[in-house]
């Protein structure tokens, strides 16, 4: 079977496509540059918020470094076709025209930007995207962060979907949540969810193998859509300031809470690895 990735640069995109591509026999990867891991702040913060800003990514890499190590792309796709572009050149006829040609029977993306057209019409049946965060509650951007700042961790988790030109929006074929520890940071328990989402792709793609399809479930609600802008260094008062970066668990928050809300949806329950 052949399959195209949609990845980006850091540790955790890598650490992800580093499991797909075991289960195909030849993939072609778009690899998109992202930002750099550790952002410049913003001019105007005050002395308080530039420590917590400094503080929470620089404790994001950290993190990172120990629960992915240090991924090197060119070992990782040595013996695959992988295509480099910047965030301008991903959506253009150029790249619609090397998927197409490609003739794929899977896609799957973590990482890169939006995926609009000209690409998404001659993409694969199958196209599915990893969200960190759980859709419809929690689409967009920095949705492993919000949760945690209106005090729901138990929201933190990975939805598997198809691929829409509307962020975050398409059918829901499987979502997951880690186990929730009292004390865990918030940046341990967004590895928790990369782990988590790892250990479930050999599931999820052996499913597909058997299938050739995956059937989804319909987001019935428009839920919000978080927008990069939508976060500053001021709500992260929160998370340091109140709480000290250990999140608190109680009956009413654990991760098996969110398993119970409506439209949570996991194709994974009566599903083996075999």
């Amino acid at each position: 079977m052949k399959a195209i990735i949609f990845s980006g640069t850091h540790s955790r995109h890598l650490y992800i496509h580093s499991e797909v591509i075991k289960h195909f026999d030849t993939v072609l990867i778009i690899v998109m540059k992202r930002e750099e891991l550790l952002p410049i702040p913003p001019p105007e913060l005050s002395t308080h918020d530039l420590k917590n800003f400094e503080l929470h990514f620089s404790s994001r890499k950290v993190v990172e470094d120990e629960k992915y190590g240090n991924i090197n792309p060119q070992k990782i796709f040595e013996r695959q076709e992988v295509v480099y572009v910047n965030p301008n050149e991903l959506n253009t006829h150029k790249i619609a025209e090397k998927v197409k040609n490609f003739n794929a029977d899977f896609c799957f993306i973590f990482g890169s930007y939006l995926i609009l057209e000209p690409i998404i019409s001659v993409l694969p049946e199958n196209k599915i995207n990893l969200h960190l965060g759980l859709s419809p509650w929690y689409k967009g951007s920095a949705t492993l962060f919000w949760p945690f700042y209106f005090l729901q961790p138990q929201f933190a988790g990975v939805t598997f979907h198809q691929i829409t030109e509307n962020p975050d929006a398409g059918e829901i074929i499987h979502q997951c949540v880690p186990e929730l520890k009292h004390g865990d940071s918030i940046h341990a328990v967004a590895a928790k969810c990369v782990i988590k989402a790892k250990d479930d792709i050999p599931i999820l793609i052996n499913h597909f193998k058997k299938q050739k399809k995956f059937s989804g479930l319909k987001q019935k609600t428009s839920g919000r859509v978080w927008r990069a802008s939508d976060f500053q260094a001021s709500h992260l008062r929160v998370i340091y300031d109140l709480f000290d970066n250990k999140i608190k668990i109680g009956p009413e928050n654990s991760a098996s809470q969110a398993t119970k809300v409506k439209g949570f949806n996991s194709l994974l329950r009566g599903l083996t690895k075999t």
